[in-house]
């Protein structure tokens, strides 16, 4: 209970910190849904030449988008602190972390919030309108299912940007990895079938178990399928946060590098 309170307090503070200056917030949160409207009409006009690419429709194409984009929001306003791990680790600075009461993984992912991500979270609702016959149920369901995805993708990003403890700065890495499982998602996954790639996808990098599985889930819902988007996401969470606790003990303090120096 401590913790859940620490870690509102830090979301609280976040936000109030990013509408201080509310013409910039405005400003980031308008840009980005600009930005996706720009991405989002070139696949209009590309499914308005071609109606149907491998058997997805335009409308059964806007979920796959919604899903995604919602999971994006989520992790950088919610868990932001996940993209600073390999650099706190790295450099020593999670000195200043230590020294604070609650989980020091949690306080780190919910140390920070990108602005920015606002702008998505209220687009993944918006293109939402272009699909007929939506309901309320559909809506929790998205919802649902796009924060299990976003605790699936955060669990990775933690086991990646955690072999900082091992190997030093992977900062580049991290980001290559991070785009290596956004990137697929623009694409409907009926693209991907029969090919490598889709197994790459339930391996290395877990693109189907971020979303694409949450998506089909959306459409055509199952139990079984259901259990295992849940088994995948606790999974991924679970070995994230071992691997962090795991790889602290190697940690050196950045004071005492400082001294040694």
């Amino acid at each position: 209970m401590k913790t859940i309170k620490i870690l509102l307090s830090f979301y609280k503070y976040n936000l109030l910190s990013a509408m201080e200056y509310r013409m910039s917030f405005l400003m980031l949160t308008v840009f980005m849904m600009i930005n996706n409207t720009f991405f989002f009409a070139i696949w209009y006009f590309l499914f308005q030449k071609f109606p149907i690419i491998r058997g997805v429709t335009f409308e059964q194409f806007i979920p796959l988008l919604s899903v995604f984009v919602l999971i994006f929001a989520f992790m950088h306003i919610f868990l932001n602190g996940y993209s600073k791990i390999s650099t706190l680790i790295s450099e020593g600075q999670l000195d200043g972390h230590l020294l604070l009461p609650g989980n020091l993984l949690f306080r780190i992912l919910a140390s920070s919030l990108e602005t920015s991500a606002i702008g998505d979270f209220i687009y993944a609702f918006i293109i939402l309108l272009l699909v007929p016959d939506v309901t309320f149920f559909f809506i929790v369901k998205l919802v649902l299912f796009a924060i299990i995805g976003t605790f699936t993708f955060a669990g990775f990003m933690i086991i990646i940007h955690s072999l900082s403890f091992h190997i030093g700065n992977i900062g580049e890495f991290s980001r290559a990895t991070f785009e290596g499982v956004l990137g697929p998602s623009h694409y409907p996954p009926q693209i991907f079938e029969g090919t490598f790639l889709k197994f790459l996808f339930m391996t290395i990098l877990p693109v189907y178990f971020v979303g694409f599985l949450p998506y089909e889930l959306l459409l055509h819902f199952s139990w079984i399928g259901f259990l295992v988007l849940i088994t995948a996401s606790t999974g991924f969470f679970s070995l994230g946060v071992f691997t962090f606790y795991h790889g602290l003990k190697k940690y050196e303090s950045g004071n005492i590098m400082g001294m040694n120096g």
